[in-house]
């Protein structure tokens, strides 16, 4: 199993959130991760006493820890358009953060959780100097027919833009972050493939001439629903054909197991690995997750142990 880096509530909650610790159940997890010069942004998903659900960021040090002072009670800060006309969740559920950097600007990405009559994903820019919120948060729209629930959408390229909307089928859209304003999203290709039954997760990374891209699976247990994480491969020019499977889990850190500390979030589920996150240092790979929607960890992987949790896809030709 990956060598596990685990984060407690107290090393990462802005100073405006602490009050938390003391008025019940707080749980932090499902965090992304982003290089940012010699450390890393964190962002991390919050639920406290409250139930609302918030997003906080920090800085990590090289050693991955997290840097005194840095954090920001984010979701506090956004403000939402008015000319928006947004689901009352919108407001106030804000999930599963990612970090990216799309044409130099540096954005997080949330999305407002199961709600009627569909749900939201938004990026917003943030301030690379304070981490504050820039203008306002920008919604994903997908041009044409979509489904009433929506999320996971991860995106890839350093210009022109695209997103895989769906691992199975491999379905990849086109977009342009430049200007203000929600985005539109285009479909461009779809590509029918044996991998599994995977969900979108981390944002897809480019390393050795592919895009590695660690995702979900959920599997049915007497506990209740498995999420476990696994990895695939894709190429770099379209249609972005996956080329690598996943050959079975890829084994984050968990030293809970299926335990918890507080009461079930989602009584539906058992074991839950969820990665938000993912980089390569050269010589390993950083995979950020949740546990148990109640922990936020980074688990470390040599290349070997993620290339073990590939298998090779027959090319055509």
């Amino acid at each position: 199993m990956a060598d596990c880096i685990l984060f407690q509530p107290e090393e990462l909650l802005p100073n405006t959130w602490r009050h938390f610790l003391t008025a019940g159940p707080v749980r932090l997890f499902n965090p992304g991760l982003l290089r940012d010069g010699d450390g890393w942004l964190f962002a991390f998903r919050v639920v406290a006493i409250d139930g609302l659900r918030r997003i906080g960021i920090c800085r990590l040090n090289a050693a991955l820890r997290p840097i005194a002072g840095s954090a920001v009670a984010l979701t506090d800060l956004v403000r939402m358009s008015p000319q928006g006309s947004y689901p009352e969740q919108a407001h106030t559920w804000f999930a599963d953060p990612r970090l990216y950097r799309l044409a130099g600007r540096l954005f997080v990405y949330w999305n407002s959780g199961w709600h009627e009559p569909h749900n939201c994903q938004f990026i917003q820019e943030l301030d690379s100097a304070t981490l504050r919120p820039v203008g306002e948060p920008r919604e994903l729209r997908l041009r044409g027919e979509r489904q009433p629930l929506e999320k996971n959408w991860t995106l890839f390229g350093e210009g022109p833009f695209f997103a895989v909307y769906a691992p199975m089928p491999h379905r990849v859209l086109s977009f342009s972050p430049a200007g203000e304003g929600d985005i539109e999203l285009a479909d461009i290709a779809s590509t029918d493939w044996e991998g599994g039954r995977l969900r979108g997760s981390a944002p897809p990374q480019l390393v050795d001439g592919r895009y590695w891209s660690f995702c979900h699976t959920i599997e049915s247990s007497p506990e209740g629903h498995r999420y476990a994480a696994a990895v695939y491969r894709f190429a770099t020019v379209a249609p972005f054909a996956p080329t690598d499977a996943p050959a079975g889990s890829l084994a984050l850190g968990n030293p809970f197991g299926e335990r918890r500390l507080h009461a079930k979030l989602n009584p539906a589920v058992g074991e839950v690995l969820y990665p938000c996150g993912a980089a390569h240092d050269g010589t390993r790979w950083l995979v950020s997750h949740g546990i148990n929607d109640e922990h936020c960890a980074i688990s470390i992987l040599s290349n070997d142990e993620v290339a073990r949790a590939l298998r090779p896809l027959e090319q055509p030709g």
